[in-house]
C-alpha cells in the first residue's frame, strides 16, 4: 500500500505495509506527513472565468488537488507533458551487494513504466528513461543511514550526498526532469513486511559539480506486488499528485480511493489515473470536461478514461475546495484487469492534503466488496461504480445523478445531472 511521496520543504511520506496480517503495524502514524488542510488554511484564489470548474490549489495544503503551478515545470514539481527526461540509477551497498545485474533490475520497471504514462496520458507525456546500467556502489554500509520506514530528510540528504561522491564525476546530471534510484532489493527488510518507496521534491539534497540539483528524486526500495506500478506511482508525486491512501487510518484506506488510481492502492486491480488527476496534468483538455453549474440537467455521455478521445468527466464544484467528479471506468488500456464497470462519482477536496482523503470514492453499493482475489483485503470499494439504472444523491451539493444507458458499441455511459 502506498505511503509514499513528499511534502514541500523535503518531508517524506513512506510507504506502509502491504499485508493483511501486518494491519496492527500499519496502524503507526508515519512521521513527517502534514495534517489535512481544511483547518485554517489560506483561501484558494477563484478559478478562472474560463476555466469555473478549474479549483485553485490551496496554499500550504501538501500538494493540494488544486490547479495552480503544480505540475507546470514549476521547481517543485516536474512538467507531466511533452518529453519528460528522467536519469535512472541503480545502487547497492557494501552490507547489500546486488544479488543480479544492473540490467535485470532495470527491466523489471523498463519499458513497462513508460508504456504506462504513455497509455494513461494518451501520448501526451513522452517518458524517456536514461539508464546507467551498472550498479553504483554505495560509500557506507546501508544501515548506517538509518533507512526505515518513515526515514527522515536528513537520511535521505546523507545518501544523496554520497551518491554524489562516487557518481558525480563519471555522470552528468545535467537536463533531467527528474532522477529514479532504483535500490537493490536486498537493502532492507522485503517489501512485504516494510515497503520504504518514497519520492522527495520541494528541497535539493544535493548540488552536482555542474551545479544540477537532486531536487526530484524517487527512490526504490525492495520488489512487491506493485510491480512497475511502484514507480509509476511515484513519480506521479514528482510531478505533483498526492497519496490518497488514508495515514492515519491505514486499515480502513480502502474507504477513500480504493484501488480506483494509482495514487492510491497502486497494486490495485485498477491501475490508471483518476480524470481529474489527468485534467490536471494536461492529458486532458477542458473541453473533454463538462463543467455543472447552476439548476438546468444535463445529459451527457462519458467516454471511459482509458481510451482516448470523447468526454471524459462531468464536474460539479460547491464551494471553492470542493467538486464531485463524474466519469466511466473500463476494463481496457492500464485498468485491463478492472474488478467492475460503470461510472464512477468521487468527491475532490483541495483543501485536504496528500495522505488524509483528498479524494473519496462513492460507494454505488456500500456493504459490500468485490474481487477479493485481488487482495487480503481493501475490496471494499472495487464494487463502486453506478450502473445502469442506478443513482446518486449527495444532499451536500444538492446534486443527483442519474446512469440512463451504456452503448454496447462505443463502450459510452450516459448520466443525466441534475443539481437542486
Amino acid at each position: 500500500m502506498n505511503s509514499r511521496g513528499s511534502l514541500p520543504g523535503g518531508l517524506p511520506t513512506s510507504r506502509l505495509f502491504k499485508a493483511l496480517s501486518l494491519m496492527a503495524a500499519a496502524l503507526l502514524a508515519v512521521g513527517g506527513l502534514s495534517g489535512s488542510g481544511g483547518t485554517g488554511a489560506p483561501a484558494p484564489a477563484p478559478p478562472p472565468a474560463s476555466r469555473p470548474c478549474a479549483l485553485r490549489a490551496v496554499p500550504g495544503v501538501p500538494m493540494s488537488e488544486g490547479f495552480g503551478e503544480q505540475g507546470t515545470g514549476g521547481r517543485e514539481f516536474a512538467r507531466a507533458t511533452g518529453v519528460v527526461r528522467a536519469l535512472t540509477l541503480m545502487v547497492d551497498f557494501p552490507d547489500a551487494r546486488a544479488p543480479y545485474g544492473a540490467s535485470e533490475r532495470y527491466g523489471e520497471f523498463f519499458p513497462a513504466v513508460r508504456e504506462w504514462f504513455a497509455r494513461a496520458s494518451y501520448g501526451r507525456l513522452r517518458y524517456e528513461s536514461t539508464p546507467v546500467m551498472r550498479y553504483i556502489r554505495m560509500p557506507r554500509p546501508f544501515t548506517s543511514y538509518g533507512i526505515g520506514r518513515g526515514y527522515g530528510w536528513r537520511a535521505h540528504q546523507a545518501m544523496m550526498r554520497d551518491l554524489l561522491r562516487v557518481a558525480d564525476r563519471g555522470i552528468d546530471f545535467r537536463g533531467y526532469d527528474l532522477v529514479n534510484v532504483l535500490v537493490t532489493p536486498n537493502a532492507g527488510p522485503p517489501a512485504d513486511k516494510a515497503v520504504l518507496s518514497v519520492t522527495w521534491t520541494g528541497g535539493s539534497a544535493a548540488t552536482t559539480d555542474e551545479g544540477a540539483h537532486l531536487d526530484r528524486v524517487s527512490v526504490v526500495y525492495g520488489r512487491d506486488q506493485s510491480g512497475a506500478r511502484v514507480l509509476s506511482h511515484e513519480n506521479g508525486h514528482a510531478f505533483g499528485l498526492p497519496d490518497l491512501y488514508a495515514a492515519d487510518d491505514f486499515p480502513r484506506t480502502d474507504r477513500l480511493a480504493g484501488q480506483w488510481d494509482s495514487m492510491s492502492l497502486d497494486w490495485g486491480l485498477q491501475g490508471d489515473l483518476f480524470a481529474w488527476h489527468k485534467w490536471r496534468l494536461g492529458w486532458l483538455d477542458d473541453a473533454q470536461i463538462a463543467c455543472v453549474r447552476g439548476p438546468r440537467p444535463h445529459a451527457l455521455t462519458l467516454t471511459p478514461i482509458e481510451a482516448p478521445g470523447g468526454r471524459k468527466a462531468a464536474v460539479v464544484p460547491f464551494g471553492p475546495t470542493r467538486a464531485y467528479v463524474i466519469e466511466a471506468r473500463s476494463a481496457v488500456g492500464n485498468d485491463d484487469e478492472a474488478c467492475r464497470e460503470g461510472v464512477l462519482v468521487y468527491e475532490v477536496r483541495t483543501d485536504v492534503g496528500s495522505g488524509h482523503g483528498p479524494v473519496t470514492v462513492r460507494d454505488a453499493h456500500p456493504g459490500s466488496g468485490a474481487c477479493g482475489y485481488s487482495s487480503g483485503a481493501f475490496n471494499s470499494l472495487n464494487d463502486a461504480p453506478f450502473g445502469v439504472g442506478e443513482r446518486f444523491r449527495a444532499p451536500d451539493a444538492g446534486l443527483t445523478v442519474d446512469v440512463l444507458a451504456r452503448d454496447p458499441v462505443s463502450g459510452g455511459w450516459t448520466v443525466r445531472i441534475a443539481r437542486h
